[in-house]
């Protein structure tokens, strides 16, 4: 059995045209890039067949057919933007996302290409929670999926896979997993949660799949990102309660690559609360990067 840890804690415009993967940073000459995506896009289609053999249940969420996939997705994208994302595309995708929306994680609403570039950087900057669809309440720093108007939070990196089929990839190849199967298929017990399940980029969208990933870090304050975080959260309590702001506005860069990255897994209860089910997924750059 994987070791068990106490609560559920969270680890903490698609950008331009080819897959709303961004080139600022990349160092390398147009056409270079170009081939590359053209590999990319090559691996992403014939990698929809993980996608086929996706099966909602096995991931601790409610069982949807294609077509219903199709109805949820038309009826409920009026009040969830991010599901929109996938309205246009194959419907085994569309199943990916309308069984994520019915489940209790949030990988879909944060860390998927409906965030634009300037969403992320907003939730790492300044808190604004992409999932708050109330814009004062945004504004403010306001989670949109927790009750309560509680503080939304974040670490000192804000990232995404800016492509739907990408991200659907992602979900389905992560379920099929040995590390992901155990941590779901650990026995149930309340208030105890599986630990994450870290595995490298490229073994989940294969060699190229770092290219469609994105991302912003802050900049460190004296050295320090534990520094710049606690700057930026008093910085944001203070303009939520029109204070007089203390220092600069917080500062971040876009990750320069995602290449030797790695995706992370966490898990926590499902809606029936009687196993368990991906909660968050989301991508980091290597260390070295």
């Amino acid at each position: 059995m994987r070791e068990l840890r106490d609560g559920p804690d969270e680890p903490e415009d698609r950008g331009r045209a080819a897959r709303g993967v961004p080139d600022a940073g990349t160092g390398e000459p147009a056409e270079s890039r170009s081939r590359a995506e053209y590999a990319a896009s090559l691996e992403r289609d014939a990698n929809l067949e993980v996608v086929r053999r996706f099966e909602p249940g096995r991931a601790g969420l409610p069982e949807v057919s294609a077509g219903d996939a199709a109805a949820y997705l038309d009826s409920h994208q009026a009040g969830r933007p991010w599901l929109a994302a996938a309205r246009d595309r194959a419907p085994e995708v569309q199943r990916v996302f309308a069984a994520l929306d019915q489940g209790s994680g949030h990988a879909h609403i944060r860390h998927e290409g409906w965030v634009t570039e300037e969403m992320s950087e907003l939730r790492l900057r300044c808190l604004e929670d992409p999932a708050q669809l109330d814009a004062a309440k945004r504004a403010a720093g306001i989670d949109g999926l927790l009750t309560g108007d509680r503080r939304h939070r974040c670490g000192s990196i804000a990232t995404r896979i800016a492509d739907p089929d990408a991200f659907a990839i992602a979900v389905a190849r992560g379920v099929e997993h040995p590390d992901v199967r155990a941590a779901l298929e650990t026995e149930f017990r309340q208030g105890r949660t599986p630990g994450p399940v870290v595995l490298p980029i490229a073994d989940v969208l294969g060699p190229h799949g770092h290219r469609y990933c994105t991302g912003w870090q802050l900049e460190a304050v004296d050295g320090s990102l534990k520094t710049a975080r606690e700057r930026r959260d008093a910085w944001v309590e203070a303009r939520s309660q029109d204070d007089i702001l203390s220092g600069p506005e917080p500062k971040a860069r876009p990750v320069e690559t995602f290449s030797g990255g790695t995706v992370i897994f966490a898990f926590g209860p499902n809606h029936a609360r009687d196993g368990y089910e991906i909660v968050t997924m989301h991508v980091n750059p290597s260390e070295s990067g």
